[in-house]
Protein backbone atom coordinates (compact mmCIF):
# COMPACT_ATOMS: atom_id res chain seq x y z
CA UNK A 1 0.00 0.00 0.00
CA UNK A 2 1.17 3.63 -0.67
CA UNK A 3 1.15 6.17 1.74
CA UNK A 4 0.47 9.92 0.74
CA UNK A 5 3.36 12.24 1.01
CA UNK A 6 1.97 14.15 3.86
CA UNK A 7 -0.12 13.35 6.48
CA UNK A 8 -3.60 15.04 8.54
CA UNK A 9 -5.04 13.97 11.57
CA UNK A 10 -8.68 15.72 11.29
CA UNK A 11 -11.12 15.87 14.51
CA UNK A 12 -14.46 16.26 14.86
CA UNK A 13 -16.77 15.83 17.30
CA UNK A 14 -14.34 16.82 20.17
CA UNK A 15 -14.27 20.10 20.39
CA UNK A 16 -16.46 23.57 19.04
CA UNK A 17 -15.22 22.77 15.60
CA UNK A 18 -12.64 20.38 13.35
CA UNK A 19 -8.85 20.65 14.08
CA UNK A 20 -5.82 19.10 13.36
CA UNK A 21 -3.46 17.53 15.61
CA UNK A 22 0.06 18.39 13.68
CA UNK A 23 2.07 16.11 16.43
CA UNK A 24 0.42 12.90 15.30
CA UNK A 25 0.74 14.19 12.01
CA UNK A 26 3.97 14.13 12.10
CA UNK A 27 4.70 10.98 13.94
CA UNK A 28 2.60 9.00 11.39
CA UNK A 29 4.56 10.93 8.80
CA UNK A 30 7.62 9.46 10.39
CA UNK A 31 6.00 6.08 11.15
CA UNK A 32 2.87 4.74 10.16
CA UNK A 33 1.84 2.37 13.00
CA UNK A 34 -0.46 2.86 15.87
CA UNK A 35 2.17 3.17 18.18
CA UNK A 36 3.62 6.49 16.60
CA UNK A 37 0.79 8.59 18.04
CA UNK A 38 0.14 6.49 21.45
CA UNK A 39 1.93 8.28 23.53
CA UNK A 40 0.69 11.40 22.02
CA UNK A 41 -1.43 13.85 24.47
CA UNK A 42 -4.27 16.06 23.14
CA UNK A 43 -4.95 18.89 25.31
CA UNK A 44 -8.36 18.85 27.09
CA UNK A 45 -8.73 22.50 27.23
CA UNK A 46 -11.12 23.05 24.17
CA UNK A 47 -12.55 19.89 24.25
CA UNK A 48 -16.67 19.68 24.39
CA UNK A 49 -18.10 18.44 27.38
CA UNK A 50 -22.02 17.37 28.03
CA UNK A 51 -23.82 14.74 29.53
CA UNK A 52 -22.09 11.92 27.38
CA UNK A 53 -18.30 12.97 28.13
CA UNK A 54 -15.61 15.60 30.09
CA UNK A 55 -12.86 17.36 28.17
CA UNK A 56 -10.51 14.94 29.54
CA UNK A 57 -12.51 12.16 28.07
CA UNK A 58 -12.89 13.30 24.69
CA UNK A 59 -9.43 14.37 24.54
CA UNK A 60 -7.92 10.83 25.52
CA UNK A 61 -10.44 9.40 23.11
CA UNK A 62 -8.25 11.58 19.97
CA UNK A 63 -5.62 9.31 20.79
CA UNK A 64 -7.72 6.42 21.08
CA UNK A 65 -9.58 7.21 17.41
CA UNK A 66 -6.48 8.13 15.62
CA UNK A 67 -4.58 4.71 16.75
CA UNK A 68 -7.88 2.60 15.68
CA UNK A 69 -7.58 4.65 12.71
CA UNK A 70 -4.33 3.69 11.71
CA UNK A 71 -4.81 0.01 12.42
CA UNK A 72 -7.91 -0.35 10.13
CA UNK A 73 -5.55 0.44 7.61
CA UNK A 74 -3.36 -2.12 7.62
Amino acid sequence: MSLPSKMRVAVTGAGPGVFRVPEMEAALAGSFQPRAVASIKVDSANMNSDIHADPEYRAHLVTVMAKKGVSSTM
